[in-house]
């Protein structure tokens, strides 16, 4: 069971070649060759626990698969977006990617290198991820919700607040509209940069993945305040969710889906969509998405792009309500 880095790739292709199936196989016609999947965010979130438990689990169940992961993040995901979508197509390249590249993006840019819809082929959604607004204890010292909201409007334009994801801006931003707050975004790169500021005292709030946050709400580091989804999060029941406690009908979450190059086969598209559902379907991976704190959503690339379409349109009303725009 190996996932393997594009340096150890090109060891393994100065050495030998892999063998990928036997003559005949109804499966042999894909993949040929190693399979090269880009992802839009950095290590140690949501989005890279998932990638790596499906490659792991495909690999337990067919060894001769290889996958080989890269990791560009920034610019909200464009940078991967933009890679993939450059890449000469063979049907063995993929993009690990979010709402935020490819629904969100076109409006919060004035131009993007790519066509969220033109460049890519959608292959399966995989997950819904909620986030969470923690505080660091020290400089909010709040318990629930309400106090929060007193303790920031207390301190107009004092505080600061962050989020790697595109969602978790837009979730702090609709959440100043709605209350009347007034603090500071600052952007960042990667949840690990987030999560060590926020400990280390260098900002106020964030909003982040539970995969990126529970550990350090759970040693104390950090204080939960609430969840952005109208459900709460079965991995951490205790934490109340927004509307609970107060924002009527506040629900913010980004999903998480796999694509491809456009013009891909069509043998590719199913195969690859077929491998991920039954890891994900099976109770093994219903647990561990559970367990991250993401809620399922498994579907077929029809599935897909039409939610893509419908987001699309949902979060440009949204970004526009917000008045959120990125150079």
């Amino acid at each position: 069971m190996i996932i393997w880095t594009r340096r150890q790739m090109l060891g393994l292709a100065a050495s030998a070649l892999p063998v990928w199936a036997a003559p005949g196989d109804a499966q042999a016609a894909w993949p040929t060759k190693p399979v090269s999947i880009t992802v839009a965010y950095a290590g140690g979130g949501a989005i890279d626990g998932l990638i790596r438990y499906c490659t792991e689990q495909i690999q337990k169940r067919h060894p001769e698969i290889v996958f080989v992961i890269e990791y560009k993040p920034g610019a909200g995901g464009n940078i991967a977006a933009d890679a993939v979508a450059r890449m000469k197509g063979d049907g063995h390249q993929f993009l690990m990617t979010g709402s935020s590249t490819q629904a969100a993006n076109v409006s919060l840019y004035k131009t993007l290198p790519f066509d969220p819809e033109k460049d890519f082929a959608p292959i399966a959604s995989m997950a819904t991820v909620p986030y969470i607004l923690v505080v660091n204890p020290s400089r909010v010292p709040v318990s629930t919700f309400q106090e929060f909201v007193a303790f920031v409007k207390s301190r107009p334009g004092q505080l600061s607040y962050a989020s790697s994801a595109i969602t978790g801006r837009l979730a702090g931003e609709i959440l100043k509209q709605r209350m009347g707050l007034q603090a500071t975004f600052v952007p960042y790169k990667t949840l690990a940069q987030v999560v060590s500021d926020i400990i280390g005292g260098h900002l106020d709030y964030a909003f982040g993945d539970p995969q990126g946050y529970l550990p350090h709400v759970r040693s104390g580091r950090l204080r939960a305040i609430a969840v952005t989804t109208r459900a709460r999060i079965a991995s951490a029941n205790d934490i109340p969710t927004l509307s609970e406690s107060g924002i009527a009908d506040f629900d913010v979450s980004a999903w998480l889906a796999l694509y491809g190059k456009a013009g891909m086969p069509a043998i590719a598209i199913q195969r690859i969509n077929q491998l991920i559902n039954e890891v994900l379907e099976a109770p093994e991976g219903q647990a561990f998405l559970t367990s991250i704190g993401l809620q399922p959503l498994l579907g077929k690339p029809d599935q897909l792009a039409a939610l893509q379409k419908r987001d699309t349109l949902a979060w440009a009303q949204a970004i526009r309500a917000a008045g959120i725009t990125i150079e």
